[in-house]
């Protein structure tokens, strides 16, 4: 079977799953100083499982060993990027963490995403920011 990527040897070379694992660790260690109660109890599930699936999505599809396979799901890997975002700006709009912390994640985040689209445009061959429409879809 060939492999996805030509550089690299295994997912865990692509350094967008390096940094996606170092988001799930913070996400991690940021929730376990979240305050007691319902809302911060599902808010720390949502920004867990969300940017764990980051690189899970960039594994699975590494894994599954196809091209279109493989933007596909870094697609998917993309899109949980911007939902951890979104958790990121809620659990900072709640007090949950520093402005500072938040900004961070935020920051990494957005380094993860256009990394990303970087890989998308690369594994499809399409423009960083084409989406897919079903004109797009027909010429592949």
């Amino acid at each position: 079977m060939e492999q996805t990527t030509n550089k690299t040897a295994n997912f865990t070379d692509l350094i967008v799953w390096q940094k996606a694992v170092e988001l799930f660790e913070l996400a991690a260690q940021d929730t376990e100083r979240f305050p007691q109660g319902k809302a911060s109890f599902l808010m720390a599930g949502q920004v867990v499982k969300c940017a764990g699936s980051i690189g899970a999505s960039i594994a699975e599809g590494y894994g599954r060993g196809g091209q279109k396979e493989f933007g596909y799901r870094l697609t998917a890997a993309k899109g949980f990027a911007f939902a951890t975002q979104d958790w990121y700006h809620k659990i900072a709009r709640m007090g949950y963490m520093t402005p500072e912390a938040a900004e961070q994640r935020l920051k990494l985040l957005g380094e993860i995403s256009r990394m990303l689209g970087g890989l998308i445009a690369r594994v499809t061959g399409k423009k960083k920011d084409q989406k897919e429409t079903p004109e797009t879809e027909s010429k592949q």
